[in-house]
């Protein structure tokens, strides 16, 4: 994809470009409301000779923060599956197509949850050895 293009795609998407030469950061801020804080994402793109320029999704980080909550984690991941979409031409589901509220979206995935969930204790189990339950946390 060639930088413009790609440049006023995640622009477009709410992301700041705070450094560029032939490398270019992005910065997403995503906002906790449990922590009332802000966390920036960073993301970096290079461009090379012939004019492509490519996203470095591995590169993908909280510089600035030691812990960052888990559903700042998740809000980041959602948004790098839907940068990378973007960039493939992707014509999947929209992330909001994905997130309709249902937790599992076809049959496998319903099997899938029940297994994995089964092993987890409910509130009652944590509360007896005393462990906190997690909408608690």
């Amino acid at each position: 994809m060639d930088k413009s293009t790609l440049h006023q795609q995640l622009t477009d998407l709410g992301l700041e470009r705070i450094q560029y030469t032939e490398k270019s950061v992005y910065k997403f801020e995503i906002y906790n409301d449990a922590t009332s804080a802000s966390y920036p994402l960073t993301l970096t793109t290079f461009t090379s000779e012939h004019g492509n320029t490519t996203v470095h999704f591995h590169e993908a980080d909280f510089q600035e923060n030691e812990f960052v909550p888990l559903q700042v984690r998740r809000a980041a991941l959602d948004k790098l599956i839907e940068l990378e979409r973007l960039c493939n031409g992707s014509a999947g589901r929209s992330l909001a197509e994905a997130n309709n509220g249902s937790m599992a979206q076809d049959m496998d995935e319903m099997k899938k949850l029940g297994n994995e969930m089964k092993h987890m204790k409910t509130n009652s189990e944590l509360l007896e050895k005393n462990m906190i339950p997690d909408p608690i946390q």
